[in-house]
């Protein structure tokens, strides 16, 4: 290496030595002119209890800043420009919260500051909405919009008490003003609100004996209050082919009707869909009348019906719980226009049953809706169709206590099975069971 060239590289490499140097000399000129000129300023702020459960917030900080951020420590936070402005905050629930005030200034710093608020008391705000149904203005329906998370509630109005639904219709027979209570419990604590409503006619059609009824006058699935939606494809004793499931495309309620879809498709291993609902555990009764409204499928393979079984069935079994068939109905040519009413019982360990059909004078049951019944007393079950009266069954022998018990409501549609047989070619898809009313009168 010649000595021009080494004094040509030393000239290079302090002259990148002399450009580093002042580069770390002008950033640390640029820091510390900045730290400087910031101004000083401090994050603070004060807090009164308004009452128990609300707090309002004082900001106290110092100095040049711009932005606030509040954090409540209850899970709500505040983004705030104006310095005076004095937040008030809800708090619900007994407990310390760690609430923290954050500033910033021009500069892009940051101060904070935390302090700790303690409620002693958990509160509640109920509210509810009640709505006169104006097509069945005897009705009430009552929505529950309570902010926030809470343990159970319960409907208050004339006699009742309705639990844990949130979507309630409420019935009203008589004119009059009535009040609605709301009554809301969080930790072992009750808080409540209440409403009044007007109700301004009779209800013409009022029975004082019913006792219990279903007018679908919601949307959406079956009343979970009231109905059990069973599901499964385990062909339920009777070599049934479909799978019930809790779908809303096998069940819904929509304008003021209850309507059962049986479907072609496949699921859990069965080629078709339907739906079962129950009041198993959540309404049963002894004696008395029981009656729906419906309209029915047709077609070769469908199997609709509306029926009741003994409370007991877990710990006795079938039949010794008892079966009351109110109406069932085979369909396929022949069958569309008849439908059944039928018993079942225990005879000393055999399956024993009593059944008579009812035929239409024309048309099939898909044609319009029909009323079907029972009337049942301790002496005797008798079946109607639309006032038709086409069965009695005497259950004063022993061998039939089973019907001096509690039974419970189902409504389903299967597809197939031992009695119906498989759907054919000219079964038509999807078929539908639509339910207007089920109602329960006893004197």
């Amino acid at each position: 290496m010649t000595k021009k060239t080494f004094t040509n590289i030393s000239k290079q490499w302090e002259k990148i030595a002399f450009m580093l140097l002042f580069s770390i000399m002008i950033i640390f000129g640029i820091f510390s002119c900045k730290k400087e000129s910031e101004p000083v300023f401090t994050a603070d702020f004060s807090f009164d209890y308004i009452d128990d459960n609300h707090v309002r917030f004082t900001n106290k900080s110092s100095g040049e800043y711009y932005w606030m951020v509040w954090d409540f420590g209850n899970g709500t936070t505040d983004t705030i420009v104006e310095k005076n402005e004095e937040p008030q905050v809800y708090y619900s629930l007994a407990g310390d919260y760690v609430v923290r005030l954050q500033i910033t200034n021009f500069y892009g710093s940051s101060r904070s500051i935390s302090k700790t608020v303690s409620i002693a008391n958990d509160d509640l705000v109920v509210s509810f909405t009640a709505e006169i149904n104006p097509a069945s203005p005897n009705y009430v329906v009552l929505t529950n919009t309570t902010p926030g998370t809470f343990d159970s509630f319960i409907w208050k109005y004339l006699d009742q008490e309705v639990a844990d639904e949130m979507v309630h219709t409420a019935y009203f027979p008589f004119a009059g003003d009535y009040t609605i209570q709301l009554v809301i419990t969080l930790n072992n604590t009750e808080f409540q609100d209440s409403q009044p409503v007007t109700i301004i006619s009779d209800d013409p059609n009022y029975d004082p004996t019913l006792v219990w009824a279903e007018e679908f006058n919601y949307t959406g699935m079956p009343d979970p209050a009231k109905w059990n939606m069973e599901t499964g494809g385990t062909g339920w004793g009777n070599n049934e082919l479909q799978y019930y499931t809790d779908s809303e495309t096998n069940a819904y309620v929509e304008n003021g009707l209850l309507t059962i879809t049986a479907r072609e498709e496949a699921v859990g291993g069965r080629d078709y869909t339907s739906a079962r609902i129950t009041t198993q555990e959540k309404f049963d009764f002894k004696y008395g009348r029981i009656e729906a409204r419906i309209k029915l499928p047709y077609g070769q393979g469908l199997w609709p019906a509306f029926w009741m079984l003994g409370t007991n069935i877990n710990p006795a079994g079938w039949p010794a719980c008892g079966e009351i068939d109110i109406m069932e109905m085979v369909g396929g040519t022949g069958g569309d226009n008849t439908c059944h009413a039928t018993i079942h019982w225990d005879n000393d360990g055999e399956h024993a049953q009593y059944g008579l059909s009812h035929t239409l004078a024309s048309g099939i049951f898909a044609d319009d809706f029909h009323v079907f019944g029972v009337k049942w007393n301790a002496q005797e079950i008798k079946a109607y169709m639309d006032d038709v009266e086409y069965y009695v069954a005497d259950i004063t022998p022993d061998a039939l206590s089973e019907f001096q018990n509690n039974f419970f409501i189902i409504l389903n549609i299967a597809v197939g099975g031992n009695w119906p047989g498989p759907p054919n070619a000219n079964t038509e898809f999807p078929q539908t069971m639509q339910i207007d009313w089920v109602r329960v009168y006893q004197d």
